[in-house]
């Protein structure tokens, strides 16, 4: 059987080749369609889908629609779904850009959450630009509205056709290994994927037994390939296993049922006042004196932001940094 290849899969499918989509959509994409549809009825002055949208959401599309704008340099930027599809050689099935404007030689997409990889699908449909319109070259940007960040790529024909190529065989390969990664959870394959099972299997099977706890740790820590693969096994388990088991323990003692050793506590809501009362509270005291009882910061991107809301010009003297905070990252190794 043929497998189905969209745009949309190929950054998936550079992570794992076995990857099939889940059926459904989540609760976080349904916003982020919603968000794509206000930002592209924009461009054609119809403000129906941006009027249903919180305040928040309604500053993520308009930053993005504002950041299209710029890019464009005043050229017309298509963003009407009809005229966006994305035909690729190679691929099974159509996708659909969120903007492009032809006059600049550029292909957009607008990303909502956090801030992925999306090159592959990007190469995609610059691709499709560039058959399009008898291109050698294309240039393709992702637009994270929530994050304010735009990510540009530029791309020849060649280096297109080779990263979407390289993906296909990659994925039609017979050979192909399943490769755990952060797009797992969207997976069709995730409950049975061996390489999951695999991975929270082995960070289990570590621990138990009779053991001292000094002498495990010692074993995995005395190689550091061992200590590597346990901390990528252990975390699997624990997002794959025990997040998902702690949630259900949790909801079922909730429903009243009764589990050995376990129980569930409430404790009363935090007090809060909105804006209305604290306005009404803060008639009669000074900016300054207002600022500090509301906890005297901010973070230089709400700063940011609160100028560029306000027409002011951002002080960048006033934004200072903080200790520099240490991370463990996983990262993909290579091959």
């Amino acid at each position: 059987m043929i497998k189905e290849i969209s745009q949309s899969s190929l950054p998936k499918l550079a992570e794992c080749a076995l990857f099939t989509g889940a059926p459904g959509a989540s609760a976080a994409a349904e916003r982020g369609t919603l968000l794509d549809k206000a930002l592209r009825e924009l461009f054609v002055d119809d403000p129906t889908t941006f009027d249903l949208l919180t305040a928040e959401d309604k500053k993520a599309v308009e930053w993005g629609a504002n950041e299209l704008r710029v890019l464009s340099g005043g050229y017309h930027v298509e963003t009407r779904e009809e005229h966006l599809g994305m035909e690729v050689p190679g691929l099974s099935r159509p996708g659909t850009a969120d903007a492009v404007c032809v006059r600049a030689k550029w292909v957009a997409d607008i990303k909502t959450g956090q801030v992925r990889n999306y090159r592959q699908q990007l190469a995609a449909y610059a691709l499709a630009c560039m058959q399009e319109h008898f291109a050698d070259s294309w240039t393709a940007h992702v637009v994270y509205v929530d994050q304010r960040l735009r990510r540009t790529y530029d791309f020849t024909r060649d280096q297109a056709e080779a990263t979407v190529s390289n993906l296909i065989a990659e994925a039609s390969s017979r050979t192909a290994e399943p490769t755990p990664n952060e797009f797992c959870g969207w997976c069709a394959n995730f409950n049975g994927c061996r390489a999951i099972v695999r991975q929270s299997s082995e960070a289990l099977a570590l621990v138990k037994g009779e053991r001292a706890l000094d002498e495990i740790r010692a074993e995995i820590a005395a190689d550091p390939v061992q200590l590597s693969v346990f901390a990528a096994n252990w975390k699997a388990a624990e997002k794959h296993l025990a997040d998902p088991l702690l949630k259900l323990l949790k909801a079922r003692l909730s429903d009243g049922e009764e589990i050995p050793g376990w129980k569930v506590s409430s404790m009363a809501g935090r007090d809060f006042v909105e804006a209305d009362a604290i306005a009404k509270a803060s008639a009669n005291v000074s900016k300054e004196t207002l600022i500090l009882a509301l906890g005297g910061k901010m973070s230089g991107k709400n700063f940011r932001q609160f100028c560029a809301d306000s027409g002011v010009e951002v002080d960048e003297s006033a934004v200072k940094c903080g200790a520099p905070i240490t991370t463990l990252r996983q990262i993909k190794i290579k091959k």
